[in-house]
């Protein structure tokens, strides 16, 4: 029988999932984004997806102590919150997709595919907490945790990518049109 506090962290969990598959999942409108935006969204993305890897990475440390269940269900809230975030950028960037280069669309393509089984495997580890709280032992949670840690740090890291890659074209292209411009 679950007591008072592990009902309401049960709700706490529960709740804003389906938000995260909505975002996740929405079919999306087409874009009254420009291809400009990609790169103001790619920056935001950047952001979520470092706060997401952080709190990942810590809540794969708790597999490695003794934390009780609610902490791991307090970490596990921030991460979920972090995933809708960029669920809600990825459908931005989903919306913005029709105008922009096939490089971008292929970024977008792959951080959607890389958002969509951090949520799935987000959700596992909720299901996890809610049916067996004081099974922080088992090895398929732990499995989760370190996947989840694993996913985290690969979409932070496309996005940086991306980010990067995205600068350093603006900057070749500013510096070809100074040298069209000095052929005049």
């Amino acid at each position: 029988m679950l007591n008072n506090t592990q009902t309401r962290t049960k709700k706490l969990i529960g709740k804003g999932l389906a938000v995260m598959a909505g975002a996740l999942l929405l079919p999306f409108m087409q874009g009254s984004l420009k291809a400009a935006d990609i790169s103001a969204l790619f920056q935001s993305a950047k952001i979520s997806a470092d706060q997401l890897k952080k709190d990942a990475v810590q809540m794969e440390s708790f597999s490695r102590s003794k934390m009780s269940w609610q902490s791991h269900a307090a970490q596990i809230a921030g991460v979920k919150e972090h995933i809708n975030r960029a669920g809600q950028i990825v459908s931005q960037l989903q919306e913005a997709k029709g105008d922009a280069a096939a490089w971008h669309k292929d970024a977008v393509d792959r951080v959607a595919d890389n958002l969509k089984e951090l949520a799935s495997n987000t959700e596992s580890i909720i299901g996890h907490l809610n049916t067996t709280p004081n099974h922080l032992w088992d090895p398929t949670y732990k499995q989760y945790l370190q996947s989840n840690a694993e996913l985290a740090g690969e979409l932070s890291k496309l996005i940086a990518d991306t980010v990067e890659y995205d600068t350093t074209r603006a900057k070749i292209q500013s510096l070809q049109e100074k040298l069209d411009g000095m052929k005049s």
